[in-house]
């Protein structure tokens, strides 16, 4: 931004010169002309007494010619000024549209009340209202209508999750596929899902998610590294484009550890607590892990899980969730239908890491992918990615498949 206030700053210096020179050639101009006198001899400039050779190449010619020279000297020397601060002007009108966009986005979020699902601070919260169905908790119901809340996941961590191996804002495709269209019960919000926002607001949504991402400052600390770096290896190979492959060889070949550092010790914290909890007494490292990334799409109502308040006042009523892998988002996950997909527990394991590209086949099948399944590579280790693996190649099928739930209101509780 400086370097942009300062160019600015001399174009107004040169315009102000320049109205002032003309203003003073006007004056002066008006205050030499003639006055009319009526006749065409006096007032025509090739009629009148006009300086002879002699005093044209004279001091009157030097002065002209001195005018020129400078001129010529204040362009010779602004120039250069004016393209040497280029580069900042046009990094620092990056900057500003980039800016723009973000505090647009934001304003985009607050109409959508995108905190009031996602939390104050993009760190997840148990706010968004739902209509659940939950009839088949019952023996007597087929059909059980209530409202409760929904656990939305966080945002600030949505990036080690789609879209990872993005390093640009320009690179950004799957949380953008999902802000159009929707993703389980967050409703579409660009034009072309049904929702109210135009692609401009969806970009502008994007950019401020990707400048309230975790993380970001190191990225940019990290970018600033390899653009100096780039530059050194530019002035020794003398061509940009060669460098800048050399540079992101190097990257990649360093970068072997591809976990967010603080994402992993979010997911860490959330483990260790889960353990240390009575609810997880005795439970496996992969059962903890895979309620804590998978259950949530992969676990029939999963986050609308506990306490829920029936309809009319009727009291409140315990919402259970389903059989672990049973499906619900997504695709039930248990030993007979992983060993199809993914006879070679490795690829699973891949998979799990990497995510679903868009149309890109995966599995046994060849099935296409989609944005619904993120690579979690970016959130935990291949070790705790393993154990979630295990867990769910171990799930039962014919205990996905029987409902077993116990009753859990009293009749005329809902009446």
């Amino acid at each position: 931004m400086l370097a942009v206030s300062t160019e600015r700053s001399i174009a107004i210096v040169l315009l102000a010169v320049v109205v002032v020179g003309w203003a003073i050639y006007v004056f002066v101009n008006i205050r030499q002309a003639k006055s009319e006198a009526g006749s065409e001899i006096e007032l025509a400039p090739n009629r009148g007494n006009l300086p002879d050779d002699e005093e044209l190449e004279g001091r009157r010619l030097e002065k002209v010619q001195a005018f020129g020279v400078l001129m010529l000297l204040i362009m010779a020397l602004v120039l250069p000024v004016y393209w040497m601060l280029e580069g900042g002007r046009r990094s620092g009108a990056e900057t500003s549209f980039s800016e723009a966009a973000v505090s647009r986005g934001e304003a985009v979020a607050t109409a959508a009340e995108c905190f009031d699902c996602h939390g104050a601070d993009l760190g997840g919260a148990r706010f968004a209202p739902v209509v659940l169905d939950i009839g088949h908790q019952f023996s007597d119901k087929e059909s059980f209508i209530i409202n409760t809340t929904w656990e939305a996941p966080s945002l600030d961590d949505v990036f080690t999750r789609f879209d990872t191996d993005a390093e640009t804002l320009d690179e950004v495709t799957e949380v953008r596929q999902i802000l159009v269209y929707g993703r389980g019960v967050m409703p579409a919000w660009g034009l072309d899902g049904g929702g109210p926002y135009n692609d401009q607001q969806i970009d502008d949504l994007v950019a401020w998610l990707w400048a309230n991402r975790i993380g970001a400052d190191q990225d940019a600390a990290d970018a600033a590294d390899d653009e100096v770096l780039r530059e050194i290896v530019a002035s020794a190979v003398g061509d940009d484009e060669v460098a800048q492959i050399l540079v992101d060889e190097a990257a990649d070949a360093l970068d072997d550890d591809p976990l967010n550092e603080e994402a992993h010790a979010r997911a860490t914290a959330r483990f260790e607590a889960a353990r240390a909890s009575d609810v997880y007494a005795g439970a496996s490292d992969g059962k903890i892990l895979f309620d804590l990334h998978c259950a949530r799409c992969h676990t029939p109502r999963w986050p609308g899980r506990g306490t829920a308040q029936l309809p009319n006042n009727g009291g409140t009523v315990e919402v259970l969730p389903g059989p672990d892998g049973a499906g619900r988002y997504g695709p039930a996950l248990n030993s007979v239908s992983l060993a199809r997909l993914f006879p070679d527990i490795e690829d699973h394991i891949k998979f799990v890491a990497d995510g679903a590209a868009d149309n890109v086949a995966y599995g046994q099948f060849a099935r296409l992918g989609n944005y619904g399944m993120p690579g979690f590579k970016r959130v935990l280790t291949e070790d705790d990615i393993r154990k979630i693996v295990e867990y769910e190649r171990s799930l039962d099928p014919q205990r996905q498949a029987a409902i077993g739930f116990d009753r859990l209101h009293e009749a005329g509780d809902d009446e």
